[in-house]
This record gives structure tokens, sequence and C-alpha cells, in this order.
């Protein structure tokens, strides 16, 4: 976990120490949570309606404009949770330290939604060449998808080894895995950012884990 600085010339310095962590067994979606999916969860009256305005033909669509709390709610419903910090770099790299999901070769508009390729959210799954060693799709690009961890630019100087949760409490969570508006610098594997627990956004969404 953490940035590889043998592959990887943009480390930042909330990304270190690289250092090898031990996970217990879990699960996780393949895909983000998609606007349909959610759909379901407010039809059932459990989970807030988004803030902006979505497409009802978008069902494959990642669900954004929600809050924290509302994916956390949302997970809930489905028998499900948000992913730690590890869990997801774990499911986005594999145990080899490679720099994104598919190795270490620079994104391209086939691999990857970034900055510079459709200019919009897409449906998930559509980019199948970047997958992870798991399979999983799209944790790089497309939207960046929040975690369950509360953000601590240092917390990985004294992090535990053994199935890290992040800092007891902070102001601000992680999310991880850039966006389509996003340079490649944020579709890194190890890369890390920070959002207000009030913030929505277009490019900001999520996956769930159990």
């Amino acid at each position: 976990m953490g940035c590889n600085m043998a592959v990887d010339q943009s480390c930042r310095a909330d990304e270190n120490p690289m250092r090898m962590v031990t996970l217990m067994p879990f699960e996780i979606e393949t895909t983000e949570v998609t606007q349909g999916r959610y759909a379901a969860c407010v039809a059932e009256q459990k989970c807030s309606a988004p803030s902006c305005a979505w497409n009802c033909d978008a069902g494959a669509a990642p669900a954004t404009c929600v809050t924290r709390d509302q994916a956390l709610t949302y997970c809930t419903w489905a028998g499900r949770r948000l992913p730690t910090e590890a869990e997801w770099e774990l499911a986005a790299r594999g145990t080899d330290g490679r720099k994104y999901p598919w190795g270490n070769d620079e994104p391209d508009c086939n691999r990857d939604n970034l900055e510079g390729c459709s200019g919009k959210v897409d449906d998930v799954g559509q980019h199948p060449t970047g997958a992870s060693p798991y399979g999983a799709l799209d944790m790089s690009g497309n939207v960046v998808e929040m975690v369950a961890d509360w953000y601590d630019g240092t917390y990985y100087q004294s992090a535990p080894d053994v199935d890290p949760k992040g800092p007891a409490t902070c102001t601000k969570y992680a999310g991880r895995g850039g966006g389509y508006k996003s340079a490649s610098v944020w579709q890194r594997a190890s890369a890390r950012d920070w959002y207000d627990l009030g913030d929505t956004a277009v490019a900001l969404g999520f996956r769930c884990a159990r």
C-alpha cells in the first residue's frame, strides 16, 4: 500500500511510505453503484434523492451528486458498507505494487475515462481493458470513489499494518481513483484525495464492499 517509487515518479507526501498491509477477506463490487440501483433505494424510501437531476434513462451511469452519508445509507440498505482505503487499494492494484489497475503503462481513453476523454461520466464497465487484477472495473477514472476512512495526510506514517481503517476521527474523508475530469496523476492506484462531508459532485460516486 502506498506509492511505489520504483515505477511511479508522481508520488505525493500523503501516499508515503509504501508498506506491506495484511487484510482480512472481503468482497468489493465490480462496478460503481449505478443510478438505477440507488433509485431502487430511493423508491423504498430508505435513501434520499441526489442533489442534481438524473437522466431517468441513464440507469447504468454511476450514482453521483450524493453525500458520504447518503452513500453510507445506500450501502447499509444493500447489506454492505463502504470499503476502507486499504481494501479499495488492494482491489484496484493487486499485490505487485503496480501504478494503475492495469499495470504501469500510462492511461489512455480505452482503459480509463479521464481528463480529455469523453468529457462526461460514462456508464459503468465501459473500459474492460482497464480492469484491476481482480476484475474490478473503473477503479481508475470515471468518478472519484468515496471510501470509509477519514483523511489524514500523515496517516500512513503511523497506520497499523493489519486492517488499517483510517484515523479515529477527522473532518474530511478520503476519495480514491480519480474521475473523468481528473488528470492522470489522480488516476494512479495509490493517489489519495479528500472531501468535506457535505460535498456532492457529478464526478464523485462510490462502490460498496462487505
